[in-house]
């Protein structure tokens, strides 16, 4: 299962090239010093709570390191004005060649005329007794050839630089654009109930603490553009056009009179002398495979980093003090769920009440880092055929700038959880959801996946039922509105008041003497027990239903929170947030989902991203895009809204076929 992507060396890239595994070096970077952490803690058996206060997002450390003036570019401010003189006057050679001449321009006959004239009648102007007239002949001529191994080096050095400085501006722009979303993460989370936003300020807090990150990032990310804008103007330079770029040229220098005698070719090839130190340290063999590992183990420690964030972004309380390496038994108003890591795997199992629910992938592959939809769509594809035996939440390093490059049916595919599938979600057990420490949102959306888990058993069980008899079951929904009649017995609908609950339980106690009197059918005493035990635990299961899944505060007016609708479901408020839920059935599937109601707009187009920051992890599934309080089926994907298909923008987007 997976074992595709599990192994680096396995996805059908070879040992020397990492990039289509691997996201960026920022990422790479953050990610690694976060697994070492975390390894760290385990061997040591360190306390859980030193597990929840590491960070998810990029480090000081990490940082600092990526917005330093690295040597390369250092050595690119030293070197490339000579760089500069070599690409616009370079040193060049004269080289003799033959050339198709008017017979008015010929200087010099050589054999080569003689032998292309009498081979080629075409050239001939007339045909004479004593021989031919020539139009035109072979001259020899002398060129100037620039396209020499030290100017093939100068345009290498073009290309590579300019690749170079590309790929450093986008990893600063990466750590900048932490800080440009600062006041949306403060607008997220100040429009939530304070219980549920409380913790998520620390996050935010943390990223105040590193503002001058966002000074030093400005300044580097101008230098690094400035450097790279030099460079690429050397892309009209004689050499960069007129020599032959894609010649093999090795790593190792040749030594050449040029290089070694003339001043400017000299620093040019001190220039590609750090070029290969730098992209020649880490590709040997071994250094790729440990490089290869260290990321491996790094995302498997950053994703279990996550989880337990969004254990405690939810209020979840471990039972008892654990350590770094240990299952965790965590109690989630009613519910206790279990999160049990597999050492060395990057496997984390959910078990609700000691029965597993689900499995928690670290995958570090970067699905969407290709950019391209056909490429996206084939991994995606691929992930989807595993066809795991539980359900599956696949964890994969990805940005949301990544993703929004992508068409809109492949967005929605690259970001997915069990309670927002894509439109056309190919398998019902199994969700990849991005994350990444450079986005606050790879804790939100987790955590609005352990709600789900914890939250869509408990809501869509209603109506709660009890089984009897069916002479029993008549008779008492007939005295009790708060009683339906089911299959096999009754139902609890609505909670029901003190006097009306006593009443309830004297006709259950009377219909157990009658029937041990008059009947003669033995005693039943223990039947009728069972039977009012049952009508009390749905009763408070029932009950619970008012728990707000928002801010976990219970109704003090109970049996006026919640309210029995048609099609055996409910809807239930908070007093004290605000919120309604509520378990809605789908007219294509006919199964029964939660429904977690917002106030404001909704969003133009649901795909994950925006649900992040529109809902944070105050929903259980995702709204219709063109309509309020209607809502997009869990179980089959389909909007609930039938006249939103022809002008729904995710009900039309169809993704690329595989």
């Amino acid at each position: 299962m997976l074992g595709r992507y599990a192994n680096p060396g396995r996805s059908g890239n070879k040992v020397g090239s990492l990039d289509g595994l691997m996201p960026d070096i920022v990422t790479r970077e953050a990610v690694v010093a976060i697994g070492e952490r975390v390894a760290d803690l385990a061997a040591r058996r360190a306390p859980l709570s030193d597990l929840i206060d590491v960070s998810p997002l990029v480090d000081d450390q990490a940082a600092r390191v990526t917005l330093r003036q690295q040597p390369l570019e250092a050595a690119i401010e030293e070197h490339l004005p000579y760089l500069r003189a070599v690409c616009f006057r370079p040193a060049a050679r004269l080289r003799s060649t033959n050339r198709l001449v008017p017979v008015a321009r010929m200087r010099t006959i050589t054999p080569h005329s003689i032998v292309r004239l009498a081979a080629h009648s075409e050239d001939w102007a007339a045909l004479r007794p004593d021989g031919v007239r020539p139009d035109r002949v072979l001259s020899p001529e002398r060129e100037v050839e620039i396209d020499l191994y030290e100017n093939r080096l100068a345009a290498r050095l073009v290309d590579e630089l300019s690749r170079y400085l590309a790929a450093r501006a986008a990893q600063i722009r990466g750590i900048e654009s932490m800080f440009s979303g600062i006041q949306r993460y403060i607008d997220d989370i100040a429009g939530r109930h304070w219980k549920s936003g409380l913790r998520l300020w620390s996050l935010v807090g943390e990223l105040f603490d590193r503002q001058d990150w966002q000074e030093l990032a400005r300044l580097r990310l101008a230098e690094v553009e400035r450097l790279r804008t030099a460079v690429m103007a050397l892309r009209s330079s004689p050499v960069w056009v007129g020599v032959n770029r894609r010649a093999a040229l090795g790593g190792a220098l040749r030594s050449t009179n040029l290089l070694a005698g003339e001043d400017r070719y000299r620093h040019v090839a001190e220039l590609w002398r750090q070029l290969v130190t730098l992209h020649g340290a880490d590709q040997s063999a071994n250094a790729l495979m440990k490089q290869a590992e260290g990321w491996v183990a790094g995302f498997a420690g950053f994703c279990w980093v996550l989880v337990v964030r969004a254990f405690d972004e939810l209020g979840a309380v471990p039972e008892i003090p654990v350590r770094v390496g240990e299952a965790v038994t965590y109690s989630i108003g009613e519910t206790t769920m279990t999160l049990r890591p597999r050492a060395g795997s990057g496997v984390l199992l959910l078990e609700k009440d000691s029965v597993p629910v689900m499995r928690i992938v670290a995958l570090p592959h970067a699905l969407s880092a290709s950019g391209n939809a056909d490429t996206v769509s084939t991994e995606l594809d691929a992930l989807v055929a595993a066809a795991p035996d539980m359900p599956t939440l696949v964890l994969y390093p990805g940005t949301q700038e990544e993703r929004q490059q992508l068409p809109e049916g492949v967005r929605l595919r690259t970001y997915e959880s069990p309670g927002t599938p894509a439109p056309q979600h190919r398998n019902s057990m199994l969700w990849p959801m991005p994350v990444s420490p450079m986005e606050i949102d790879s804790v939100i959306r987790l955590a609005r996946t352990v709600r789900w888990l914890v939250e869509q058993p408990r809501l869509t069980s209603y109506p709660y039922k009890v089984s009897c008899s069916a002479a029993l079951a008549d008779e008492l929904v007939v005295k009790w509105d708060w009683l339906v009649r089911v299959p096999d017995g009754v139902a609890v609908i609505r909670i029901p008041a003190a006097n009306e609950r006593a009443a309830a339980e004297t006709l259950v106690s009377a219909n157990r003497h009658e029937t041990a009197r008059f009947r003669g059918l033995g005693s039943n005493v223990a039947e009728m027990q069972t039977l009012w035990q049952g009508i009390e635990r749905a009763i408070a299961d029932t009950l619970d239903l008012t728990r707000c899944p928002r801010c976990g505060s219970s109704s003090t007016r109970p049996e006026r929170a919640l309210e029995p609708r048609g099609d055996s479901g409910f809807r239930a408020t908070c007093g004290d947030c605000d919120a309604a839920w509520e378990s809605r059935p789908c007219a294509s599937c006919l199964r029964t989902y939660p429904v977690l109601a917002t106030s404001g707009p909704t969003i133009e187009f649901p795909d994950g991203d925006r649900i992040d920051r529109r809902y944070g992890i105050d929903l259980l599934v995702a709204p219709c895009a063109t309509r309020e309080r209607i809502f997009i089926c869990p179980w089959c994907a389909r909007c609930g809204n039938e006249m939103a298909a022809s002008n729904c923008v995710r009900c039309t987007t169809t993704a690329v076929a595989p």
